[in-house]
């Protein structure tokens, strides 16, 4: 053993605790470090409620992607253990309904697309199932553990496929031939038999009677806007019979039987009239009177996924109520709704599984990402399972973030999330960055950490962040959410500017250091607010639109579109003048704002001609503007590069024109 002197041993001592102080003492937190942050999701509890499993998502720096694998937490023991390894990631696990086995989602050596893979409980190499013809989505076990059902596209023929290749064909746009179908596995014998038509798409399903027969959404395509002309059927396997539950204009999504097979539950965005553009709705149909009831008519939330108790005496659901989702339960005899879960926090995705009356909610708050939280039975008592980031709060300073409430230009109560900048003193003001939500049919809910955002960041810099629930987003009831009905820009720009005057007024923002950013709708609503004023320093634009008439034909999805504008701009006596109205394109000469643009090149939701648009109307007008179009993304940008990119340019822009600095570009690991 080597023994120091004590003078040495006395400085290396020093040295340990003056190293730890460091390290232990709070950061702020960098564009790298918020990207770098590992994500839980897609939870499954095997049917005894024993173990865990989970998919942990990580950024791979040097790969450029973000990568997740299946980790398996025993709840009685503790132990947590990393089941997959794969070069792909490996997604979605599903115990068997006997928890002995479970199977997930993965692209291995050899595989040309996603397939199903198993792994045994007591342990050996995980084996794919079967020779899938496409990649597979929604999959799930049957009841008695004997098959594994899921959706997916059939492949292309061998000839197709030749003549595709050797470009004597050219493939037709948004081809419909390709439908999503209903496929089934053989476990023992590992046959995989398709069970429904390629002349349709299946929207979504369920298993009933004993997995004799499957209730599923038909739709006429694979588009967002075919899935809303979807209706609800029944196949018979052993049939092979299709009979028709209904027919109307809407679409009824995850239909489900109670235990006792009496009532049939699905939801809608449709009120009790069959009318469009409401909140979700859960409607309960009775099988043997065939009359239906909205459960949640005078409910003001939105209803983002439901399942039965156990018993089926209760239905549980999830809904978002302004900045929050929240667990609720409905009495089928008492016809009553009640709150299970409440907090300041939001559930991010939950799922309830009958065997073992175990709720799993993924919760996020503004001093955690999320973890996974065990709710069991009705005892209302939260359990947290994971602890992904058990450092997070020591290791970085993280800022304040709170509800606020203000009233906008009419009159009307809106409600929106604040974060302070790091060391905020009472009675300061500071600079100013107004973020506006996606959709607009979504809502801002509490945490911090959406990379497009990057709030923790921001506030580093000396930055507090608005981010306001607006008319026309969901959470707040359907005349709030109807708002944008006939009229996109009524009230929700207007809204805006009031929860920034509302800060000005408190002394919190200064009125000389205000920034609009936002994505997407978020980027609808910048290209608005910077044609209305110009107390803008600065501005970045991210898939924003500025044309609603040219947008209409080019977008994925018209749908909810043509309910804001009264019609389609091809009809007879078609609504141009309310296309027209609410476009920015008329209004781009009033600009003065500096504004960036970000859009990805693939996306199909917002196109980059409506960036090319607002860029070259600004360069024209000879307005400080920058545009950068990323190759390969989609409507959000997935590679860590991209977002590190993005956030940096933001970042530069922001110092330079709000106080005149230059900024350092952070590069990545």
């Amino acid at each position: 053993m080597i023994r120091l002197p004590f003078r040495y041993l006395a400085v290396a001592i020093l040295l340990w605790l003056t190293s730890y102080s460091v390290y232990a003492k709070p950061q702020p937190m960098t564009p790298v470090d918020l990207l770098s942050l590992n994500a839980v999701s897609n939870q499954d509890i095997s049917p005894d409620g024993t173990r865990l499993l989970y998919q942990l998502g990580e950024v791979d720096w040097k790969g450029n992607r973000r990568i997740s694998h299946i980790w398996r937490k025993n709840l009685v023991t503790g132990v947590t253990r990393q089941m997959t390894f794969g070069h792909e990631s490996e997604t979605n696990p599903k115990w068997s309904p006997q928890g002995d086995k479970w199977i997930f989602v993965t692209k291995r050596k050899g595989d040309d697309h996603n397939h199903i893979y198993l792994m045994y409980e007591d342990g050996g190499e995980a084996q794919k199932i079967a020779k899938l013809t496409g990649s597979p989505r929604n999959i799930r076990w049957s009841n008695d553990g004997q098959f594994i059902y899921f959706l997916a596209v059939a492949a292309d023929s061998k000839e197709v496929k030749k003549a595709l290749k050797k470009h004597r064909v050219i493939e037709s746009f948004e081809d419909k031939s390709k439908q999503r179908q209903l496929w089934r596995i053989h476990v023992n014998t590992r046959k995989t038999e398709a069970l429904t038509s390629p002349s349709y798409s299946v929207v979504s399903y369920s298993l009933i009677e004993q997995d004799q027969k499957v209730i599923f959404a038909k739709g006429p395509g694979v588009l967002i806007d075919d899935r809303h002309a979807a209706d609800l059927w029944v196949l018979d396997i052993k049939k092979g019979t299709e009979r028709r539950i209904t027919e109307n204009s809407y679409y009824e999504k995850d239909p489900t039987l109670s235990p006792d097979g009496f009532s049939m539950a699905y939801t809608s965005a449709v009120n009790g009239d069959g009318e469009n553009y409401y909140s979700t709705n859960i409607f309960l149909l009775n099988r043997k009177s065939g009359e239906t009831e909205v459960i949640t008519r005078d409910f003001d939330g939105d209803v983002e996924s439901y399942a039965w108790s156990n018993s089926g005496d209760e239905l549980y659901f999830l809904a978002n109520i302004g900045v929050s989702n929240h667990l609720f339960s409905y009495d089928i005899e008492n016809k009553g709704i009640r709150q299970l879960t409440e907090g300041e926090w939001t559930i991010r995705n939950w799922s309830y599984h009958p065997k073992a009356n175990i709720h799993l909610l993924n919760i996020r708050s503004a001093t955690n990402p999320g973890e996974i939280w065990q709710l069991k039975g009705m005892d209302n008592k939260l359990n947290q399972l994971t602890d992904i980031h058990p450092e997070l709060v020591k290791k970085y300073q993280l800022p304040k973030q709170r509800v606020i409430r203000w009233k906008s230009h009419d009159g009307y109560e809106i409600e929106g999330l604040l974060v302070y900048p790091l060391g905020y003193k009472k009675g300061s003001s500071f600079p100013l960055v107004t973020q506006t939500h996606g959709g607009p049919r979504s809502s801002d809910q509490y945490g911090i950490w959406s990379t497009g955002s990057y709030m923790p960041v921001l506030a580093a810099h000396g930055y507090g962040v608005l981010r306001v629930n607006h008319r026309g987003g969901s959470g707040y009831g359907d005349s709030f959410l109807r708002d944008m009905v006939g009229q996109y820009f009524r009230n929700a720009h207007l809204d805006v500017l009031s929860g920034i005057d509302y800060l000005v007024e408190k002394g919190l923002a200064d009125p000389d250091k205000l920034i609009k950013m936002g994505w997407s709708a978020g980027g609808h609503m910048t290209n608005k607010l910077i044609t209305t004023t110009n107390r803008f320093k600065v501005a970045s634009v991210g898939a924003g639109t500025i044309d609603w008439t040219s947008h209409y034909g080019e977008t994925d999805t018209r749908y909810n579109r043509t309910d804001w504008f009264g019609g389609k701009p091809w009809q007879q006596d078609a609504p141009l003048d309310v296309y027209d109205e609410n476009s920015s394109l008329k209004d781009l000469w009033k600009v003065k704002t500096p504004t960036l643009i970000f859009v990805g090149e693939k996306d199909v939701r917002v196109p980059p001609a409506q960036s090319k648009m607002l860029f070259r109307a600004l360069k024209d007008l000879g307005i400080e503007t920058e545009l950068y179009i990323a190759p390969g993304e989609p409507h959000g940008y997935r590679k860590p590069t991209h977002r590190l990119f993005k956030i940096n340019k933001e970042l530069e822009w922001f110092e330079k024109y709000v106080h005149g600095n230059t900024y350092r570009y952070q590069e990545a690991p």
